[in-house]
């Protein structure tokens, strides 16, 4: 059994912009030491971009605290700097060994809250990234494999960005819920979804705080929820707007934010497509089926999670059974979150759901790897 880990991260090191354009190099981000004596204590490091410290750690609008490359914490800690980074790939291929990884999908760290308003610099550091997630997974053997991050803002740029990420071997294109302030369902994006498709890349919607405006409303207290929403949200505007439909060869995926949501999330876009109200005819010629619902394109989405369009990263202590009756065997997959270590991780996800016994060995063989083998093409 091979097993695939559907969502690891990586630390992103400040050497990862040391090539940056000369017209962006003095903008590049950079990363500032804190005081240990501050309420971030021993993760005392931040980006720099833009003029704004990148996490927001403290206060209304917090999104994550992580011990960034250079903290007292990313020294002290049980990850040891390098395999955080991916500046010692040997380091990193351990770390998963030691919780019988064999494969793991990187995805960002930094990028998991939008940061840049300049669209153009925007582009040179996320092309940054990819050059440096291409270079670092080519040296592990196939062992590691990264999605792509790109200028969703700048359609033109970002398709291009599609292109060249499949040419240096993403597995996937990488976004959250929300971009800004576009819902994935925007014509904007639709170029980019043409692309994905052709180059047979799937979309992985990953837990973050995509839309400023919308992270700000949230208190300190509930910061993940800010994070977690936007991919539900996401996952209406898509299945409303039968962006599957519309694109049918794309691949969808919803990363890090468990998957209980979903069957309940089904059930209130498929009552928004037909309204069982018996005080208006939704139902008539002249009258739209449901507000937001492309008729044109608009399928059950459970439809898309059987036939292998539509994907979830589950965790090990969620009613598993229940999902696969909901879902389907086929359409679940499991990740370690690490290096993170929040309350998304769950390093040992593998011996966890091999020691269930309410999951058949072979439906476990699909949901350790087979199914995110097929997600990501791999």
């Amino acid at each position: 059994m091979n097993i695939l880990d559907a969502d690891g991260h990586i630390f992103e090191p400040e050497e990862m912009f040391d090539e940056l354009d000369e017209r962006f190099h003095a903008r590049r981000p950079v990363l500032v030491t804190l005081p240990m004596d501050t309420p971030v204590t021993d993760s005392n490091r931040v980006w720099l971009i833009e003029g704004k410290t990148v996490p927001t750690t403290r206060g209304r609008g917090r999104t994550f605290q992580a011990p960034l490359p250079g903290s007292t914490a990313s020294t002290t800690g049980r990850v040891k700097p390098g395999d955080a980074t991916l500046q010692d790939v040997e380091g990193r291929i351990e770390g998963m060994s030691r919780f019988s990884i064999d494969q793991q999908v990187i995805y960002p760290t930094m990028f998991l809250q939008h940061s840049v308003d300049d669209v153009a610099l925007e582009g040179a550091i996320l092309a940054a990234y990819n050059d440096y997630l291409s270079a670092a997974c080519a040296k592990s053997g196939g062992r590691l494999k990264w999605t792509a991050c790109i200028p969703w803002r700048n359609p033109e740029a970002a398709v291009a960005e599609v292109r060249r990420a499949s040419r240096l071997g993403a597995s996937g294109i990488f976004t959250m819920g929300v971009v800004f302030d576009h819902q994935l369902n925007d014509p904007l994006f639709f170029p980019i979804y043409e692309a994905a498709s052709e180059l047979d890349l799937p979309i992985c919607v990953h837990l973050g705080w995509g839309a400023p405006a919308v992270t700000q409303l949230f208190s300190e207290n509930t910061f993940f929820c800010s994070g977690t929403i936007p991919v539900v949200w996401g996952f209406v505007s898509i299945m409303a707007s039968g962006l599957l439909g519309r694109f049918p060869k794309l691949r969808v995926g919803f990363i890090e934010t468990g998957a209980g949501w979903v069957p309940y999330t089904i059930h209130k876009v498929n009552r928004q497509s037909e309204p069982p109200t018996v005080l208006r005819d939704f139902k008539r010629a002249d009258r739209p089926s449901g507000p937001g619902i492309d008729r044109d394109y608009f399928r059950d989405p459970l439809e898309w999670f059987h036939e292998g369009r539509a994907f979830v990263t589950a965790e090990p202590d969620e009613d598993i059974p229940y999902l696969i009756q909901q879902l389907g065997e086929d359409a679940i997959m499991f990740s370690s979150d690490y290096p993170h270590g929040d309350q998304s991780a769950d390093e040992r996800f593998v011996s966890l759901l091999q020691a269930r016994d309410d999951v058949p060995d072979r439906v476990k063989a699909k949901l350790l790897g087979d199914n995110a083998a097929r997600f990501y093409r791999i």
